[in-house]
């Protein structure tokens, strides 16, 4: 920090909430200190060192959609905008369980136009399957306005495309991928409310719907730019720096980690919903209701296969494959300059196979891509590596209890994280939006409406 005053504002948790809190608070003037229990930065969106290859690997593939605005704000700020790659629109192939190949490319119309020209010219689909997305064109235009209800209470996400017209061919093609990449819950568990708000923003612009891929390993897409950027400007970043909130009277009492107590002017507690109740020390009686909601909420798992074999076989950096156990393939070595040929497979909503061994998930990993791409059988696997996120984020099933806001009973306390309650499921914008969220709150608590130190 360069003295020994207590920061201003402390915030406890190192990722995607946390570092966007950080980066808005120390772009206002405000002495930061970022706490983070693990020795990276980066929370469930990092990268590791592979021990055999030595590359980096993302633990789970990230991506972002053009309507991420919170997200490219975020990395303009911090200079980190070009290492993510958007497309000029949205543009992916797709391999159905019967191995048709076909490529959905939307072309630069307004909306929904564009994406109703990209399904004309669709060769998955039928007359019926383009005529029934019409349907659509008034409940994404509905979705739009925040105000209204969008679903009917415990309506899941198939229940609703059904209720509007959409065939079985659309659901397998479109909506139940979407519904798995977005919600990591599968159509008929996940919510339909925060599934219309999702498409509501996507199809909203032909860039809104482009997907952007990081070009570099996820620590220094974001994190580390991060913390040079808080740094630079008087703050600090500390990893392996378990933070507890100990509150007293019902206020914060003081900051404690490495055995030294801090008293800040406010806190960002930014991590994820299963472990808040273990950084609150003392009497924690004015966030019962959160904590009991956090401790309700249940995880949806993602698993991660990583193959690197003797020759490319993918031909473009993502494939979908839907219907299918991994319903993701991205080639890495085309998205982040790996060395040598490279896949990422990716189960959303992994709860079935999280817990097979990790021989088993490459096997299955590995028949699922020769049944989708036959060639893929003369290719040689060098080596298999699987990353399991059994908490990667919390379910959007229809009965899971409601979500938080930013703003807690605690005077100057704040929450942050993609689990906080911010319209949208757990995405990386759903966590930076919560992060500035915070942020901006804290600001207001210092009375720095402005903007101005």
């Amino acid at each position: 920090m360069g003295d020994e005053r207590d920061p201003d504002v402390i915030v406890v948790g190192g990722g995607l909430a946390g570092l966007s809190a950080a980066v808005r608070l120390a772009a206002r003037g405000v002495r930061v200190l970022v706490l983070e229990s693990r020795p990276r930065l980066g929370g469930r969106a990092t990268a590791f060192p592979d021990p055999a290859t030595g590359e980096p690997v993302d633990n789970g593939q990230h991506v972002l959609f053009g309507c991420y605005a919170e997200t490219f704000a975020f990395l303009e700020e911090i200079g980190a905008l070009g290492h993510v790659r958007l497309q000029p629109q949205l543009d992916i192939t797709m391999i159905d369980g019967r191995g048709q190949r076909s490529r959905l490319v939307c072309p630069p119309l307004p909306a929904p136009v564009h994406l109703l020209a990209g399904a004309m010219e669709w060769e998955a689909l039928g007359w019926t399957d383009r005529l029934a997305l019409l349907q659509m064109a008034q409940p994404l235009k509905l979705a739009r306005d925040p105000s209204r209800v969008v679903a009917s209470p415990g309506e899941t996400v198939e229940q609703w495309l059904v209720r509007h017209g959409q065939t079985e061919r659309l659901r397998e093609m479109l909506w139940r991928p979407l519904a798995l990449a977005a919600l990591n819950e599968p159509a008929d568990r996940a919510g339909a409310a925060p599934f219309a708000r999702v498409l509501a923003r996507l199809f909203a612009s032909p860039r809104a719907s482009s997907l952007a891929f990081p070009v570099k390993p996820l620590d220094q897409v974001y994190a580390e730019p991060a913390r040079r950027y808080v740094e630079a400007r008087g703050g600090a970043v500390a990893t392996g720096a378990a933070g507890a909130i100990r509150l007293e009277g019902g206020r914060i009492e003081g900051v404690y980690a490495g055995g030294r107590r801090r008293t800040p002017r406010a806190v960002v507690a930014a991590v994820p919903w299963f472990a808040f109740a273990q950084i609150v020390d003392g009497d924690a009686s004015p966030l019962s209701t959160i904590i009991e909601r956090a401790r309700r909420m249940r995880a949806s798992a993602i698993v991660t296969v990583n193959l690197w074999l003797d020759r490319p076989i993918l031909g473009e950096p993502v494939v979908g494959l839907p219907g299918r156990r991994m319903q993701w393939v991205f080639d890495v070595q085309a998205l982040a300059g790996a060395r040598s040929p490279h896949l990422s497979l990716v189960s959303s909503a992994a709860g079935a196979i999280v817990g097979l061994a990790n021989d088993e998930l490459a096997d299955l990993a590995l028949r699922e891509l020769i049944d989708a791409l036959p060639d893929a059988r003369e290719a040689r696997v060098r080596r298999a590596a699987v990353v399991r996120e059994r908490q990667a984020t919390f379910s959007l099933a229809v009965d899971q209890p409601p979500r938080p806001s930013a703003e807690t009973p605690v005077r100057g306390l704040y929450l942050a994280g993609d689990w906080i309650e911010t319209g949208l499921p757990a995405t990386i914008e759903s966590a930076v939006s919560s992060g500035h969220r915070a942020a901006d709150l804290a600001l207001a608590g210092l009375g720095l409406e402005s903007g101005r130190a």
